[in-house]
């Protein structure tokens, strides 16, 4: 992949500044040819499977918490509903919608998910739940600004990568904001979706023909940076000490982790049936968001487990086959950073529901409960869809826009 885009960006060397008059004519005529399909049918019908199959899982694993607290199983269904209905006209619209000219709304964008990231902080102004202040409030809607924050770091480093040479000094200008993102949602704090949106980051810039060692060098620096934050930090010390052995507390830090493998390790082969989970009564706890893999372990069983991870590996597969058949190298790069995330993203609420990460609260994309969520992946993956519009032989004109 990395090898395929790099041979690309090797005739960027011609364009020093990208102000020309000359280069400005030829960005507006590329800018002006008309996509050469219609998105990926393949890609698109993914996409509703995942999205069908977490509103029937949402609905079994919330349906007993709802019908205590609110007298009603189908409420969190509902709402994921109308989030969904949100998401999937977002989706259709931004695949309508020609992805080159959001370059242009990269720093716009950015600088907004900023501005809604920094209220965060603000004591009074974000609300406040499990002691992490992650939400803004506008009425009787909540959404959590972080997310934005996600799409904002891929559009932001696609539309620099496309245009200039890693270590270009507005390319560093781009990473810097992005740490300084990374850093508020730290923060706020919400160490997992900084580990996503730095994820983000250095997969794009692996695939821009960065020097690996530097990004190993910059892996352990970021790893020894997060250790020692962590151990300042009582109550994630604690989820690594529980993570490396959960009985040690069982009845506290230790909890999540033990539930969640019951789960997974009751399900067997074909699983208790749909609705039939056991530990989604009461004894898993936000079992229908961070922990929804672990239900639908133990309702459908290896079978429903292999099915969930063919259908991500699938969309992996088109995502990165949509990157490579891109016509501009801002296109390829949005491709890749789109559907590195929602990957990187699967695979660590996975592998917390596993054991084989600490618990992080990152959610399952598609499928987990959460509205800002679902509809942030709904619209990013529109943008995926216009992308796979416009396939054909690269364009470099376009590519250095």
């Amino acid at each position: 992949m990395s090898s395929k885009i790099l041979s690309t960006q090797e005739s960027k060397s011609w364009r020093p500044s990208g102000n020309s008059p000359l280069e400005k004519q030829v960005e507006s005529s590329n800018i002006s040819h008309e996509f050469r399909g219609l998105p990926d049918r393949a890609l698109i019908t993914l996409i509703l499977t995942l999205c069908c199959f977490g509103l029937m899982s949402v609905f079994s694993a919330s349906a007993p918490e709802a019908l205590q607290s609110f007298q009603d199983s189908t409420v969190y269904l509902r709402k994921q509903g109308i989030a969904c209905a949100i998401g999937l006209f977002l989706m259709f619209s931004l695949s309508k919608y020609d992805y080159r000219k959001l370059k242009k709304f990269a720093w716009p964008i950015t600088f907004f998910a900023f501005m809604l990231l920094a209220v965060t902080l603000v004591p009074g102004l974000s609300v406040t739940t499990m002691g992490s202040s992650r939400w803004i409030a506008v009425g009787p809607l909540q959404f959590q600004p972080s997310e934005l924050c996600k799409l904002a770091t891929i559009l932001l480093m696609a539309s620099g990568l496309s245009k200039y040479f890693w270590w270009h000094r507005q390319v560093f200008a781009r990473i810097v904001v992005v740490l300084a993102m990374a850093a508020i949602v730290v923060k706020q704090p919400d160490l997992g979706t900084a580990m996503m949106i730095l994820g983000t980051l250095l997969s794009m810039l692996f695939v821009s023909g960065i020097n690996p060692v530097l990004i190993v060098s910059t892996l352990m620096l970021g790893g020894f940076l997060g250790w020692k934050h962590i151990q300042k930090t009582p109550y994630q010390m604690a989820r690594i000490q529980s993570w490396l052995n959960p009985y040690l507390n069982p009845q506290k830090e230790g909890w999540n982790i033990i539930q969640a493998q019951l789960a997974i390790g009751s399900g067997g082969l074909w699983g208790a049936g749909f609705g039939h989970s056991l530990q989604k009564l009461y004894y898993l706890p936000v079992q229908h968001a961070d922990f929804i893999f672990a239900v639908i372990a133990e309702e459908f069983g290896l079978l429903g487990c292999l099915i969930v991870l063919s259908l991500f590996g699938m969309f992996v597969y088109y995502g990165f086959k949509i990157a490579l058949q891109a016509r501009t190298l801002f296109g390829r790069f949005l491709a890749i950073g789109i559907t590195g995330q929602i990957a990187l993203q699967a695979v660590v609420n996975i592998m917390v529901c596993t054991g084989l990460l600490p618990v992080t609260g990152i959610t399952l994309p598609f499928i987990s409960y959460g509205g800002t969520s679902l509809v942030m992946t709904l619209a990013t993956t529109g943008i995926l869809l216009s992308i796979s519009r416009d396939r054909g032989q690269i364009e470099e004109d376009d590519a250095h826009a």
